[in-house]
């Protein structure tokens, strides 16, 4: 995703969001309890290390978080891994 803009702002009471837009209408959004970043651009380091740390989790913990609700993110990539994968 190219980023194109990013806004922070306070959600609820307690909250906030950090929302990363990019072309074609892409956007991660971070919400987070507004006392773990100060101000708009530690918010936006706090976002930014949050989705570094969940990038660490393996294909195994991505789950839907409702059972039985659609297909999971795993049998997504499942299948795009089986598909790259190289017996050797």
């Amino acid at each position: 995703m190219q980023l194109l803009n990013t806004n922070v702002a306070k959600t609820t009471e307690g909250t906030l969001t950090v929302e990363f837009h990019g072309e074609g209408n892409e956007m991660i959004s971070v919400r987070m309890a507004s006392d773990a970043a100060g101000d708009e651009s530690a918010a936006i380091l706090r976002a930014k290390e949050m989705m570094v740390q969940i990038t660490s989790f393996g294909v195994d913990d991505l789950s839907p978080s409702v059972p039985g609700e659609g297909v999971s993110i795993y049998d997504t990539l499942a299948g795009e891994l089986d598909d790259r994968t190289e017996v050797v």
